[in-house]
């Protein structure tokens, strides 16, 4: 059956919705497109585009242009139209495979691209709509699970790290932050914590992991004069955290940061060690809101490093300000909010672009950026350090890079 034959019978409406959906979904984006993914996409934008068009033409067109049929010269010229699309399709997903030094998409991923969601919207098309709706509740019922399965956290097998779990049985009180973080302070001090050089807070994500390469990070800034302590807030990975309680992320670093100071404070300054604090992801909401808990309360804070903090969730600092806030040229995390909708991507005051830079920077478009940089989240763990949602090192060595702090005018200097 060609492709013309297919689409008789169905309403020009319908056919320009499948066809403009389809065509959303190949907004470029910084990352590497796999087939299945590419392909997933185009065929749920091409559905949705033509349920839409459906229901105008159905609906809200007059009466007289309700029962039409695509004439073939649209189906031709849409036909034309996609292939354009597709090929341009194709050499930005090869330009940007060259960046990461992945081989060419080929054919496969065409293929993928342009005939499933064309088969998928011909079997739609002529499938009665009670066998659609059993099928939708089916793969709702196969994903609900899943969706809800809780992770294990990833810890680093490091010596350096004092760790407080949720569901750590020898710790009774692990459903509260301010009693786990008195006893993780005092399981830092017992491991020696007041004689090292300096102490980082770090936030882990929400399932509780906590970046080894992080850990490196500081522990060769410092020599190895360090102890890492983090305390686990939640049990899921770090969307569902942050959907269901966005602010524990803030409090469990703050209730540390409190814990901590409580000891410091009764140590001679000269004798106290630094104190940072660390975030990757939703870690970085966690320790920029015990940050600024910090700064309110001039709980001394030698500095932050937040890493791939989502776009929209931390403070906007001076770059004189001691926090260094990272985030790779091609990392989605930090870019992905909906005012992406309507303006172009902003980074907060005192971000400092790292990682692998793009050899072609996607133009932002209103609407279309939106849709490539949301299809980029699903990809952005899946590349080496340093591209997407993967930090390395780096995290931990720009604790030697951060700034001393703005200088107060006063008002002899400033006449």
């Amino acid at each position: 059956m060609t492709a013309a034959r297919a689409a008789d019978g169905i309403h020009p409406a319908a056919l320009l919705g499948g066809a403009a959906g389809w065509a959303l979904s190949l907004a470029p984006g910084q990352l590497p497109r796999p087939a299945l993914l590419s392909a997933a996409a185009a065929t749920v934008f091409a559905l949705l585009g033509l349920g839409a068009g459906a229901l105008l033409g159905r609906y809200v067109l007059p009466r007289s242009l309700r029962h039409r049929t695509a004439p073939r010269q649209l189906v031709i010229g849409s036909l034309i139209a996609a292939a354009a699309i597709l090929i341009g399709a194709l050499w930005w997903q090869e330009e940007v495979r060259g960046t990461f030094g992945l081989p060419p998409a080929g054919i496969g991923w065409v293929a993928a691209t342009g005939l499933i969601p064309l088969a998928a919207a011909t079997a739609v098309s002529r499938l009665p709509r009670r066998a659609l709706m059993i099928g939708a509740l089916t793969i709702a019922a196969i994903g609900a699970p899943a969706a809800g399965a809780h992770a294990a956290p990833d810890l680093p097998d490091d010596a350096h790290v004092v760790y407080s779990a949720v569901d750590d049985p020898e710790h009774p009180s692990a459903d509260r932050f301010d009693a786990r973080a008195e006893d993780l302070v005092r399981r830092w001090r017992a491991s020696g914590g007041l004689h090292r050089r300096a102490v980082v807070i770090a936030v882990p994500t929400g399932s509780g992991w906590v970046d080894s390469a992080a850990v490196d990070g500081f522990r060769r800034h410092f020599g190895g004069s360090v102890r890492i302590l983090a305390l686990q807030y939640s049990q899921v990975p770090s969307w569902q955290a942050y959907l269901s309680s966005p602010q524990d992320a803030g409090s469990s670093a703050t209730a540390v940061v409190r814990a901590l100071d409580a000891t410091l404070s009764r140590i001679s300054p000269d004798e106290r060690p630094e104190v940072y604090l660390f975030g990757q992801s939703l870690g970085a909401i966690g320790a920029d809101a015990a940050r600024s808990w910090a700064a309110g309360h001039d709980v001394p804070v030698a500095g932050t490093v937040l890493a791939g903090a989502p776009a929209g969730t931390v403070e906007s600092l001076p770059d004189c300000a001691p926090r260094v806030s990272l985030a790779n040229a091609t990392d989605p995390v930090t870019e992905f909010s909906p005012s992406l909708l309507w303006h172009r991507p902003v980074q907060p005051g005192g971000t400092q672009t790292v990682g692998q830079q793009p050899t072609l920077h996607a133009p932002w478009l209103p609407g279309v950026s939106f849709i490539g940089t949301a299809l980029d989240l699903a990809v952005s763990l899946d590349g080496p350090s340093g591209s997407g949602h993967n930090y390395g090192i780096e995290q931990g060595l720009a604790a030697g890079s951060i700034p001393g702090g703005c200088q107060t005018i006063g008002p002899r200097a400033a006449s």
